[in-house]
């Protein structure tokens, strides 16, 4: 009988945090709209209870459905009886088919609301799933907000062997998120890493169990478990319950380095010492794995994301807050070393790129966000294009980065686009990234371009327990203090400078403020954790004014 290969096996791989089994997500939010995502411990028919009041969940729940087509909660307990009128009630049915996962959109509702809600299944002994022992709320957004605050990171890596490391960053990330009452939070990639770990490596597994013939929904099955496992602890549940959360996947939540490859090196990953290369066997396994990387990117991750064109495989997408406009670019989905042109962002998704930057010029937006997973500036030109790590395993990493000569031409386009538009409207752009465990604040340049203001701030990892000290001090000393980006003979660089740099684990806060005249004053706040000799967390901010 052909059995599933789990990969989570609790004897040989235990997490040392417990699994994911019921929550919920804060996702896309505007002033009449929000998506909610839940993951609960076991198959149901559920119903979403919503109010902008707190929810009596003391009792057995019961739905009464009167003449006006309004709901009546009636809770039921052996010593008294209460009655709620919630404002929405909704049906929403949770199967195995997405590994007990969700989303509802919440529509018509009041701005600079808040609003309460639970889950339950009614069919049950014990009914109540969510909402019950803590008490779950989302607030709408303002429809003309004078302030936004949101928060930002990347790289959630906590795993040193099988002990869990820097989870007082997400406890110091919460606190500072709720001082400055930030609005939402943009996840910029790697909220998860299925090979960080090799004790918890589904591509080490892959290799294991090939013999196996493993199928897609066996893939499918550890991206899972992944995923369960690293969103298991509760410091990151509380991120995600408490602040409205934006998210774009990077190479982690596949394999490191995907789509920087090519098709020997590929293949070579999943060959062992006693097997002769059968290449196109290894590249069918590595196409299958992306194909359930997928699939789960898009259950666990973007589904409570602003909706996008699932089918024809779009995860880039655009939303508004206040007079800040956003967009968010998928660096992975798409991403084809092998390709002649459009390497890192594919043709379609450059497209609506275009289109929503030639809508800015007539928006009302001030302050323009560009989520570029991986930076635009990090490492020199001489360290990506004049060295060869080829033999170390690092030539992904290299072929990774906008800096890479493979990708000057794509990366130009992109520049001049933000450059044009910046100069002639006057309005900031800053392009947010991830990735690269380090933070880092830089503004771009170019002659053409005098009166253009754009930046890049980095926040990369919030809790990567990977690198050590030397580590982060080669990547610090990597990175100039001001310099040109790489480019072909005859093109005038795009010129830099450093505003500020972190080697530590590292949070982001960005404040945008509506000035008194026209335009918005925008500041970053770059949190990094330093430990002392006894192991005791500082953390220390940067404040850098982007203008």
């Amino acid at each position: 009988m052909n059995r599933p290969l789990k990969f989570y096996d609790p004897e040989q791989r235990p997490w040392p945090n417990s699994p994911l089994e019921q929550t919920s997500i804060i996702g896309h939010t505007t002033p009449t709209t929000v998506r909610l995502w839940f993951r609960v411990g076991e198959p149901g028919e559920y119903w979403l209870v919503v109010s902008t009041r707190p929810i009596p969940t003391q009792g057995i729940p019961l739905l009464i459905l009167g003449d006006r087509r309004e709901y009546q909660l009636r809770l039921t307990t052996p010593t008294h009886t209460v009655e709620f009128f919630p404002d929405i009630v909704l049906p929403l049915s949770l199967t195995l088919e997405t590994d007990l996962t969700g989303v509802m959109e919440l529509m018509n509702l009041t701005p600079d609301t808040r609003y309460y809600y639970a889950l339950f299944d009614p069919n049950r002994d014990s009914p109540w799933e969510l909402g019950h022992d803590e008490l779950l709320c989302f607030q709408t957004f303002p429809e003309h907000p004078k302030t936004i605050n949101f928060g930002i990171y990347s790289c959630h890596m906590p795993y040193e062997g099988r002990q869990l490391a820097s989870m007082e960053m997400w406890d110091q990330f919460e606190q500072e998120l709720s001082k400055v009452n930030a609005r939402f939070v943009l996840a910029t990639g790697d909220q998860v890493y299925v090979d960080g770990n090799s004790d918890l490596s589904i591509w080490e597994w892959l290799r294991k169990v090939k013999s196996q013939n493993p199928t897609r929904e066996d893939m499918i099955s550890w991206y899972r478990d992944i995923f369960r496992g690293y969103w298991g602890i509760p410091q990151v549940q509380r991120i995600y319950r408490r602040f409205p959360t934006y998210m774009i996947w990077d190479d982690h939540e596949i394999l490191d380095g995907w789509g920087s490859y090519t098709p020997d090196e590929l293949a070579g990953l999943l060959d062992t010492s006693w097997q002769l290369r059968n290449k196109s066997q290894q590249l069918h396994f590595a196409e299958e794995m992306f194909e359930a990387a997928r699939r789960v990117y898009w259950e666990y991750e973007h589904c409570h994301n602003p909706e996008t064109d699932f089918v024809n495989k779009q995860f880039d997408y655009g939303f508004d807050c206040g007079r800040c406009g956003f967009y968010v670019l998928d660096m992975r989905g798409n991403r084809n070393y092998n390709r002649p042109h459009h390497r890192t962002l594919g043709l379609e998704q450059w497209s609506r790129f275009q289109k929503w930057m030639a809508c800015q010029y007539e928006s009302d937006a001030q302050a323009l966000f560009i989520v570029s997973p991986v930076p635009v500036v990090h490492l020199s030109s001489f360290v990506i294009n004049k060295i060869d790590l080829t033999l170390f395993g690092y030539q992904d990493d290299q072929r990774d980065h906008w800096e890479h000569h493979s990708n000057w031409d794509e990366r130009n386009n992109l520049l001049k686009l933000v450059f044009e538009l910046s100069q002639e409207t006057q309005r900031p752009v800053i392009f947010i990234s991830g990735d690269v465990h380090i933070g880092a604040a830089f503004k771009l340049s170019h002659p053409d371009f005098p009166g253009a203001k754009v930046f890049q701030v980095t926040s990369s990892g919030i809790a990567y327990a990977h690198l050590k000290a030397l580590e982060r001090r080669i990547l610090e000393m990597l990175v100039k203090e001001e310099g040109d980006l790489g480019d072909r003979p005859g093109n005038i660089p795009y010129h830099f400078e450093n505003l500020a740099i972190c080697r530590y684990n590292n949070f982001g806060i960005l404040r945008v403020t509506e000035k008194e005249a026209e335009g918005m004053e925008v500041c970053f706040d770059l949190f990094g954790g330093q430990r002392d000799e006894n192991g005791w967390l500082t953390l220390f901010k940067t404040t850098i004014n982007l203008e």
